[in-house]
């Protein structure tokens, strides 16, 4: 029966993603096949996920600009 996975692990697994991992990476730290991250990152969740943390460092990067003097 193949193993389900929870929201939390494919925040983690996107996050590393992000962090430069590769599906190989990802799938040994979280003990699912390569082929199973290649899956997820199609799936609607994962691209919201991403969009998150890419809202989220751009507004990190915003704030360092603003806060940096000249």
């Amino acid at each position: 029966m193949p193993k389900r996975v929870s929201a939390k692990q494919l925040l983690t697994a996107c996050r590393m993603s992000f962090d430069g991992k590769s599906n190989r990476e990802i799938a040994n730290a979280l003990d699912f096949s390569e082929t199973t991250v290649s899956n997820w990152r199609k799936l609607d969740i994962w691209q919201e996920f991403e969009a998150e943390l890419i809202d989220a460092y751009k507004q990190k990067v915003l704030n360092l600009e603003s806060v940096t003097p000249s």
